[in-house]
């Protein structure tokens, strides 16, 4: 596959035995757990790129099992020191990472990922205080090197969120690209809103899933939410 030729990511991972983002409360997940939601969840995607180590080169797989090492924007912490640590060797497979980081369940693990590092109770559930305004949607991992050049305003005018059922597609409000010291990009956060000028909601109720596109350079990639099953214990969580 040519690496103009997105890989899609279907909706949802493989239903498993045990969903503990529905059978345990976040403070008594574990190592596993918390792995878990971050890699094998409704809310994360593992994006695979086979690079030649540049932009122009190189095709797309996909997986369903992996999700974000860390972080967020705002009160949700930065990514840029907990990004998971993809090789980027010439030939090699190198991947992004794309997950629904406005969820509530995301949150909550990136919270317990901090206390069982050893972060306070109180320092690590400050992310948890504040319900974000927008919808987020992150794409995260060393592998953004492959994407070359990034600039907020050409991603705004090449990423969205789109409708199942109606096909209209919402541009993200905001975008924000965070970096290392070096410049190099780490993590782009990309920010929908949750409603339109008129108040309607840009979600409609009855929507089963959503698509999410971006294109960075010669990088597409599009993946599928699959909203029904973004379902906590406290119910829908998107």
């Amino acid at each position: 596959m040519s690496v103009i030729a997105a890989g899609i990511l279907l909706a949802g991972t493989a239903a498993s035995a045990s969903d503990v983002w529905k059978d345990k409360d976040f403070q008594n997940w574990d190592q596993k757990d918390v792995q878990k939601i971050l890699t094998d969840s409704p809310w994360s995607k593992k994006f695979q790129i086979a690079s030649s180590g540049t932009a122009g080169n190189g095709s797309m797989t996909h997986s369903n099992s992996a999700g974000p090492a860390g972080g967020g924007t705002g009160t949700q912490g930065n990514l840029a020191d907990r990004i998971a640590a993809d090789q980027q060797e010439p030939g090699q497979q190198i991947s992004v990472v794309v997950s629904w980081f406005s969820s509530r369940t995301i949150r909550e693990a990136m919270a317990r990922k901090r206390e069982l590092a050893g972060t306070s109770e109180e320092d690590s559930r400050k992310m948890l205080s504040q319900e974000p305004t927008t919808y987020e949607v992150a794409v995260s991992g060393r592998g953004l090197t492959v994407f070359g050049e990034i600039q907020e305003d050409n991603l705004k005018e090449h990423s969205y969120l789109m409708s199942r059922i109606t096909k209209e597609k919402l541009a993200p409000a905001e975008i924000i690209v965070q970096r290392r010291e070096d410049d190099q990009a780490v993590a782009i956060i990309f920010k929908f809103a949750k409603t339109t000028a008129s108040g309607a909601a840009t979600i409609a109720k009855n929507e089963k899933s959503v698509e999410f596109f971006t294109q960075a350079g010669k990088i597409p990639i599009t993946i599928q939410f699959g909203l029904a099953r973004m379902i906590d214990k406290q119910g829908e969580d998107y």
